[in-house]
């Protein structure tokens, strides 16, 4: 059984669709709600999760459900509304992240494999100068 909350459910009201499919979005926050993306769950009366969704409008919410985009575009427009939608719960405070982004820690730098001072070169190979031919 998928995880539902009413919370996350209700914060698509009046929302802007996310998908924002060129041609297809009607951009109606009155007619976004959430949508929920493909998943293993997903089939025979089930739905995925409801972090696993996004705000979509009417429109949208159909051409995705309906398969009407390519194989590729479809799985796009579901990752990109995604995203957004859990940006805006994050930022809304309605899914609490263990760390507080804003002052969380920025990923470390790798260690440069390059030396910190130049190399001197010790190159004993360098060819030695051809004498003149002309010599008796």
């Amino acid at each position: 059984m998928a995880l539902i909350s009413t919370k996350l459910r209700n914060s698509a009201r009046g929302q802007r669709c996310c998908f924002q499919i060129p041609g297809i979005c009607c951009d109606d926050p009155e007619t976004t709600v959430l949508c929920h993306a493909p998943s293993e769950m997903k089939g025979f009366g089930n739905k995925s999760p409801d972090f696993w969704a996004a705000f979509g409008c009417h429109a949208c919410h159909s051409h995705l459900d309906q398969h009407h985009a390519d194989r590729v575009d479809e799985q796009f427009y579901w990752l990109r509304g995604i995203f957004r939608t859990q940006q805006h719960w994050i930022e809304a405070g309605i899914i609490i992240l263990p760390v507080d982004p804003a002052t969380a820690k920025k990923r470390p730098k790798k260690k440069s494999y390059l030396p910190s001072r130049p190399i001197q070169s010790r190159n004993n190979l360098r060819r030695k100068p051809k004498e003149d031919a002309t010599h008796d």
